[in-house]
């Protein structure tokens, strides 16, 4: 049993959990139904995500375009865990995804359903993961020396393999713009040394990194912050605030480059993976009861918290 499995079995004795409905409530369009957490990406009316299959404990990635049925990429499955996927372009600006596979670096071709193995920016030593693209640039995490390394690259012909722009004790869910790019640290908070998450970004060009929000654990609430993702108009990213416990401050959090803005809509406390899809999809969220990836984490008293949605045009109107 996770511990945080444990600590809401212990809210709910207390009353501090929220009712199941809250997560039929959340996505207006219910893509599918999961057996498995899964891990979400999307651009522009193409989302993706990771299909459990029980009798072979593989994931294999599936797609649905402009909200329609899922239907599988492709691509050979991966196991032990989701995909760790995005979703870009390249530089042409058609759309492309990465992730990786016993950790090296695959890009695929939406379109085409093509991949191939990104051997420039793969380490024959060390393991890379959560990969993310934008204008044909990579950006990923190495593991190097106990320490976690941002790095980024491209496959141009002039490619030197990737460069270095942050190393940190632990680096978490990258998310490259074309000018910038996020990602998350933690740090102490009330409950455990890494209670607090710290959402920074960093401008490519210039080096300039700084810190734009943080979720911090404590009293009765479990928080979290999801994967950012790459919104292009108006340009900035996108991630949800998850705050299992006590029902509130649950929100799609929205941040403007123009003015450094932060705007909110309504959330759930059960996303544990949110893309951007779009204005008329709005959101593409991936729910589970916590943020594990075990089949466990799924089902409570007979609800199937594992869904992948679309919570349809966003109103940027709530409180933080």
């Amino acid at each position: 049993m996770t511990p945080l499995r444990t600590y809401l079995l212990t809210a709910a004795a207390t009353g501090a959990v929220l009712a199941p409905a809250a997560v039929a409530q959340a996505a207006s369009t219910t893509l599918a139904v999961e057996q498995a957490p899964t891990r979400i990406a999307a651009w522009e009316g193409t989302v993706m995500w990771s299909h459990f299959d029980p009798a072979t404990k593989t994931y294999s990635l599936v797609k649905s375009v402009d909200g329609g049925a899922a239907v599988p990429v492709g691509v050979a499955p991966r196991s032990g865990s989701p995909f760790d996927i995005d979703l870009g372009t390249n530089r042409s600006g058609a759309t492309y995804a990465v992730y990786t596979r016993h950790g090296d670096i695959y890009r695929l071709n939406v379109a085409a359903g093509s991949e191939v193995k990104i051997d420039k920016l793969s380490s024959p030593t060390r393991a890379e993961r959560d990969p993310t693209i934008q204008r044909g640039e990579i950006a990923f995490i190495r593991r190097n020396a106990g320490r976690d390394e941002l790095r980024i690259g491209n496959t141009t012909s002039g490619s030197k393999g990737s460069r270095l722009l942050v190393r940190k004790r632990s680096i978490l869910k990258p998310e490259l713009g074309v000018k910038h790019i996020m990602y998350v640290v933690t740090g102490p908070g009330p409950i455990t040394d890494d209670g607090a998450q710290f959402l920074r970004i960093r401008n490519l060009r210039t080096g300039a990194d700084r810190q734009v929000y943080r979720a911090v654990t404590g009293g009765a609430n479990i928080a979290n912050i999801t994967r950012p993702t790459y919104v292009a108009k108006p340009e900035g990213f996108l991630w949800a605030r998850t705050n299992i416990g006590s029902g509130t401050g649950n929100r799609i959090i929205r941040y403007t480059l123009r003015g450094s803005k932060l705007s909110y809509a309504k959330g759930s406390p059960y996303y544990n993976s949110t893309a951007w899809a779009g204005d008329a999809l709005g959101a593409a969220t991936a729910s589970s009861l916590d943020s594990g990836e075990s089949r466990g984490a799924c089902t409570d008293a007979a609800v199937n918290y594992c869904q992948v949605g679309l919570t349809g045009p966003l109103q940027f109107d709530a409180t933080p």
